[in-house]
């Protein structure tokens, strides 16, 4: 049976909004006293303006608490307004949405801080109006209340400024060398970008300490980009630490708020400053070494610089970092650790005494602790699942709380007494339900049912539901895989091997999937999506083989997978297309040149071509230092096979990207027509990494129908 033509997706349908995904609620959050749930969630005719709502958990009720449009913060137009430093932050959090962006419970107060429009505002639990609490006419950005809830931090103009919430016209201005290259209160473009690290302030519990990031930049080589939009051109200086090069200089500071007194108490010497975790004990930091392959966990008390190591982990390729660290009633505290090759938890009591806990297969996520057990994200079966465990502290060993066959993210209460999972699987799209930790009784959150009144409902009939398994690696690591058909097979089909590939993700999920695969498949396009090895979720010892072999053995297992493809009936294997963003566009290049003749064509996007041209942190984590690994890096290099690749190639890139910056693809298109060898281009004036603007969205995914109906013949 063919598929109803005239209800197939296009790409204006998935990317036009409102969209065809109802919007779900995000940003949840537990007040103190787990009486209240708040969170962030778009209007139904723009989901990416975002208005603050609250459950009440007792009486079950959603209500909106505040519309975004009182704030004078609804336009997703006015972009004009945001400083630098908020257009940074943004990009690095992939954060696009407007409105109320961001927010806080002010300890057991019922009350949260309001971030919107680079201002600050308060707002109790039954209440509708807000108060400002950040001089107007100021645009201020890391917002950060303390645990009292009294007092807050923010940054301006690269400064730390502090309000007292008693006394809003109190604002104290704690540093005073803000720069265009010194930065305070802020996370540095490494720690965002590729650490996963957003913050750059945190207070001690008693809320008598800030500990602060001071990053300075000029050891770091200024580039320049150029960057082009509608408007025009400019040559923008970047400070952009490549791979080899310097990093920038960041300290640690702490301000004594009784006395005013600021003290640095860490400064990096060549090294990361990877996570702080203030606690009762005191400044707990974890630090590693340029080639990441050694994470130190130090601390020292408030009001001294004595530094204590409490544990070390050592690694021959690299260490992953995590937000595993918590603390233990008495003294020390909960860790996780890949030293086994699966992550589990460990228990640090004192210095240099660790115990580990006996747990799942893998965990990917510690949320919070009771009395006498841990709470963490996992699998046990299989890595295409995510559950929650229950970890016994004593050594017991675990029990997995939720049961039903699918992927869940979780959040917990502080006391872990509750949680709400957003779960999907294959055939059930999003639902998100509070549940009873002890009991499992549950209450419906929110619930997507494609019923009549759904937007995807006219696309609904062609939803192709895709398969799952796995095939062996030839290192005998189990690969899986998900493979979507075309909707409605009939005779033979193109498939299009979708991919990323690089490590700190994880493509194949047993959950609903993207519209992006159903995309492809209601245009008649079979989808092969793999997680090879050096994929997320697996432990270091299905990630090392990649270590010094970036765009070898990734490529070998994505080749390895079209051999499944034999025995499906519909899949045509002499129609094969590759395509991937960022890594996966990496990958796309490396596929065709190394593997010629397996695909008959790629489309690749954001690559990047030279890895001595992408930062330093990321990078020198799975390659080493250039200067020390020159033939690995040679080897890496997408111009050192690009003789191999004869199949036809479009690049797509942004021509304001901030992070593969578009120097790579104008390194292939110069080495690519050197070559003699024709290839296809399209740029996006203004756009950044992501791509994320509605009509570039659109034109850039009709365009790739296009190319592979062209170019693998039509479905």
């Amino acid at each position: 049976m063919q598929a109803d033509v005239r209800n197939r997706l296009r790409p204006a349908s998935i990317f036009c909004e409102p969209g065809l995904r109802l919007v779900p609620p995000r940003n949840l959050k537990f007040c103190d006293s787990e009486r209240f749930v708040a969170y962030l969630k778009g209007k139904g005719d723009n989901p990416n303006v975002l208005d603050l709502w609250l459950y009440r958990c007792e009486q079950k009720t959603h209500e909106l608490w505040l519309d975004a449009a009182a704030l004078d913060a609804a336009d997703p137009q006015d972009i004009s307004r945001l400083t630098d430093v908020e257009r940074a932050e943004r990009e690095r959090r992939r954060n696009f949405s407007y409105g109320i962006t961001q927010f806080f419970w002010l300890a057991e107060r019922e009350e949260v801080l309001i971030c919107s429009a680079g201002q600050g505002f308060r707002l109790a639990v039954g209440l509708h109006t807000p108060e400002r609490i950040t001089p107007a006419n100021t645009r201020n950005s890391a917002f950060n209340p303390s645990p009292s809830g009294m007092v807050i931090s923010y940054v301006r103009s690269n400064d730390i400024y502090l309000t007292d919430l008693d006394q809003p016209e109190s604002e104290i201005r704690v540093t005073e060398d803000g720069s265009d290259t010194v930065s305070n209160g802020l996370p540095d473009f490494l720690a965002a970008e590729e650490m996963n690290r957003y913050a750059g302030a945190w207070w001690s519990p008693c809320s008598r300490y800030l500990l602060y990031c001071r990053v300075d930049e000029h050891p770091v080589r200024v580039s320049y980009r150029l960057e082009i939009d509608a408007a025009g051109s400019r040559y923008l200086p970047q400070r952009y630490p490549f791979a080899g090069e310097k990093n920038p200089e960041v300290s640690l500071h702490c301000l004594a708020l009784s006395t005013q007194e600021r003290r640095e108490i860490w400064a990096s010497e060549d090294t990361y400053l990877a996570r702080v975790n203030a606690l009762d004990q005191g400044v707990f930091i974890q630090v590693q070494d340029r080639l990441q392959q050694r994470l130190d966990v130090i601390s020292t008390p408030y009001d001294r610089t004595d530094w204590t190591i409490w544990h070390t982990e050592t690694s021959d390729t690299w260490i992953n970092l995590t937000d595993d660290l918590l603390e233990l009633e008495g003294g020390g505290f909960t860790f996780s650790s890949e030293a086994s090759g699966k992550r589990r938890v460990i228990l640090v009591t004192r210095p240099g005494v660790m115990t580990e806990l006996k747990g799942p297969e893998h965990l990917n996520q510690v949320f919070g602790q009771d009395a006498d057990s841990i709470y963490a994200a996992g699998w046990d079966a299989s890595p295409i699942e995510n559950h929650l465990f229950k970890i016994a502290k004593q050594g017991q060993g675990y029990t997995q709380v939720t049961t039903r066959q699918g992927w869940r993210d979780l959040m917990l209460t502080r006391s872990c007494s509750a949680f709400i999972e957003s779960f999907s699987n294959p055939t059930s799209p999003l639902q998100m339900n509070l549940v009873d930790t002890a009991s499992l009784d549950a209450e419906r959150f929110f619930e997507e049912r494609i019923d009549e009144q759904h937007p995807y409902h006219p696309f609904h009939a062609n939803h192709a539901v895709a398969s799952f398994g796995s095939l062996k690696a030839e290192d005998d690591h189990a690969l899986f895989y998900r493979l979507t058909p075309p909707a409605a097979p009939s005779g033979t089909h193109p498939v299009i091997v979708y991919v990323y590939g690089g490590p700190g993700a994880q493509k194949v999920k047993f959950d609903w999937g993207t519209l992006v695969v159903q995309l492809l498949a209601q245009n008649g396009f079979g989808v092969l999506e793999l997680d090879n090895r050096g994929s997320a979720n697996r432990g270091q010892a299905f990630e090392a083989p990649l270590y010094g072999r970036m765009g070898s053995v990734e490529v070998r297992d994505q080749v390895r997978g079209l051999d499944l493809l034999e025995a499906v009936p519909w899949a045509d294997t002499n129609r094969i297309g590759l395509f991937g963003h960022s890594y996966g566009g990496y990958m796309t290049l490396m596929g065709l040149s190394q593997a010629p003749g397996r695909f008959r064509a790629g489309v690749a996007v954001a690559p990047v071509a030279d890895w001595q041209l992408y930062d330093s942190h990321y990078t020198e984590r799975y390659m080493g230092l250039p200067a020390e690994n020159a033939e690995a890096y040679r080897q890496s290099h997408v111009l050192t096979h690009l003789d191999n690749i004869d199949a036809p190639l479009l690049l797509v890139h942004g021509m304001a990207d901030d992070n593969v910056l578009f120097s790579h693809t104008t390194l292939l298109m110069s080495a690519l027509q050197k070559a003699g060898k024709p290839f296809e281009l399209m740029t996006y004036p203004g756009a950044k990494h992501s791509l994320q603007e509605p009509h570039v969205s659109i034109h850039r995914f009709n365009l790739l129908l296009d190319f592979f109906t062209r170019h693998l013949g039509p479905p």
